[in-house]
């Protein structure tokens, strides 16, 4: 079922957002605060994604492991038709910064997650991964 499909009467998706989603931001469910712990602190970011990404065209997804555990929480964006990054060392006290880092991502014409302004929890050793679009083509360096 498409977004389209799922939207109620107030043009608000399934995922509570309105309009088209440009960037959907999935989060680790499984990683837990220690080796002993149940707290599993991505549905504590997944709940203020939530509430910090009504209105906007991004939707917030949960997702059982982005294999990225040495850098948890983690989460990902991923643009419509365009890149997708992968982030860690995350937390609630980052809800801001997520949501803003996939706004540019979101406005960004190319779908490309510009570094010039992008959040310092977005950069660095947060960063994990950037995934071209499937349709990507670079041609070898000579």
């Amino acid at each position: 079922m498409t977004d389209d499909a799922r939207k109620d009467e107030t043009g608000t998706t399934a995922t509570g957002n309105a309009g088209d989603v440009d960037v959907t931001i999935f989060v680790c469910t499984n990683c837990r605060e220690a080796t002993d712990s149940e707290a599993r602190p991505g549905i504590g970011l997944i709940e203020a994604l939530k509430l910090a990404t009504e209105g906007k065209p991004l939707a917030v997804k949960p997702v059982t492991c982005l294999a990225n555990c040495d850098k948890s929480p983690s989460a990902a964006f991923n643009h419509r038709s365009g890149w997708s990054y992968v982030f860690g060392h995350l937390s609630t006290d980052n809800v801001d910064d997520i949501v803003t880092g996939a706004m540019m991502l979101a406005e960004d014409e190319r779908g490309f997650l510009p570094l010039r302004g992008r959040p310092m929890c977005l950069r660095g050793k947060g960063m994990t991964a950037r995934i071209p679009p499937f349709h990507h083509h670079e041609d070898m360096p000579s």
